[in-house]
C-alpha cells in the first residue's frame, strides 16, 4: 500500500505557528540578513544540494559606529557524491564571529543523505566539529570609584578558552517551486568551560552554555507573467523555546542574473538588499539593515556581504535536471 506523505508546507505551517507563540525578540548563533542565499549555514541538509562544488563567503558589520558590535565571517562549501546508487553531500562550515568581548569559531563538517519524495528532494543532514568560546578579560573596564575594586575575584583574569563537540541535524524538501527546512544546532547544549590556560583550577574557571536554536524556513519560486521576472518570498524563523526571531524577506529576480528586495526583522530592523550573478559562476549580494530598534540613535546600520562561487565538477550520476528556487 503506498501511503502518500503529508505536504511538508503544512507540517511547516504547524511548525511555525506554534513556536510563534513563543513571544521576545533575541539573537541566536549568526545572524544573517541575506539567509536565503547561504541555508548551508545553518541546516547541514543542504550540503551537495545541486549537482555543482558551490562556495559561500558572508561577511557581516553590525551597529556600524558601536563599539565591540557583533562581526561575523562565514565560509560554506559543499559538493554532491554519490555511493552506490545513493545520493549524498559533503559540506564544510568555517565560522568566526566576535561580539563584545566573546569571540567564536566554528569549525564543523556536513553530511547530507538525499532521496526523491514526490516531485522533489527530501535530505536530511548532520553537522558535527568542534566548538571553541573565548573571552578576553582584560578588556573588561572597571569604574574608579568606592563602589568598584579591580582586585574583586570575581573578575576573570586573562584570556579565556574553552572547546567543546558541537552537532547539528537538518532537514530540508524542495522542488521547482518550493523549498522549506527545519534544523536545530547545539543538539547537546553542552557547557563551555571557559579557562585561563589548561592548568586552570575549576574555582578558576567560568561556564557558559551554547543554547540549542531550532531554525525554520521556507520559500516559494513564483512566476510571473512575464517570463523575465520572477518573485521568491520567503521567512526565517529562529527559537531556543525562550526567545524567538523573526525574518520575513521579499526578492524579485530579473533574467535569473539581477535581483532586489526587502527584508524585515521583527523589532529590529528593515533590510534592502540586491545582487548579481557574474559569469564564470561568481555571485555578488549586498544587504543594508536600517535600524528600527532603541540601536537605531547610535547606530550607522549593519552591512553584509555575500560572494558565492559555482563550479561544474561533472558529477554524471548526479541528475542535473533539478532545478533550485535558490539563487546558487
Amino acid at each position: 500500500m503506498k501511503i502518500s506523505p503529508v505536504p511538508p508546507i503544512r507540517l511547516f505551517l504547524l511548525l511555525f505557528l506554534f513556536l510563534q507563540s513563543i513571544g521576545i525578540s533575541a539573537q541566536y548563533d549568526a545572524q544573517l540578513s541575506q539567509y536565503m542565499l547561504a541555508p548551508g549555514t545553518f541546516n547541514p541538509a543542504l550540503a551537495g544540494r545541486s549537482s555543482d562544488l558551490n562556495f559561500t563567503l558572508v561577511n557581516r558589520q553590525q551597529w556600524v559606529s558601536i563599539e565591540n558590535a557583533p562581526s561575523t565571517l562565514y565560509l560554506h562549501a559543499s559538493m554532491p557524491f554519490t555511493s552506490g546508487n545513493r545520493r549524498n553531500g559533503i559540506g564544510l562550515v568555517l565560522l568566526k564571529e566576535s561580539i563584545g568581548l566573546f569571540s567564536t569559531q566554528l569549525l564543523q563538517i556536513q553530511y547530507a543523505y538525499k532521496r526523491k519524495v514526490g516531485n522533489g528532494i527530501l535530505s536530511l543532514g548532520i553537522q558535527g566539529g568542534l566548538l571553541q568560546e573565548n573571552f578576553d578579560s582584560d578588556g573588561i573596564s572597571i569604574p574608579t570609584s568606592g563602589y568598584h575594586s579591580s582586585s574583586d575575584e570575581s573578575i576573570p583574569q586573562g584570556a579565556l578558552e574553552g572547546k567543546i563537540p558541537d552537532f547539528s541535524l537538518g532537514l530540508w524538501y524542495d522542488n521547482e517551486h518550493y523549498y522549506g527546512g527545519l534544523s536545530v544546532s547545539h543538539l547537546l547544549e553542552t557547557s563551555i568551560q571557559l579557562k585561563a590556560g589548561t592548568n586552570a583550577t575549576e574555582e578558576e574557571s567560568y561556564s557558559t552554555i551554547a543554547s540549542r536554536t531550532y531554525y525554520l524556513t521556507n520559500g516559494y519560486n513564483i512566476a510571473l507573467t512575464n517570463p523575465l521576472y520572477s518573485v521568491q518570498p520567503s521567512f526565517l524563523l529562529k527559537t531556543d523555546l525562550t526567545a524567538w526571531q523573526l525574518d520575513l524577506s521579499g526578492k524579485v529576480l530579473y533574467k535569473d542574473k539581477y535581483w532586489g528586495g526587502l527584508g524585515w526583522r521583527w523589532q529590529d530592523a528593515v533590510i534592502v538588499m540586491a545582487g548579481i550573478k557574474l559569469p564564470q559562476g561568481l555571485s555578488i549580494g549586498y544587504s543594508y539593515d536600517i535600524s528600527t530598534s532603541a540601536v537605531a540613535g547610535y547606530s550607522g546600520g549593519s552591512h553584509e556581504i555575500f560572494l558565492g562561487y559555482t563550479k561544474k565538477i561533472g558529477t554524471a550520476s548526479v541528475s542535473k535536471r533539478q532545478k533550485s528556487v535558490r539563487i546558487l
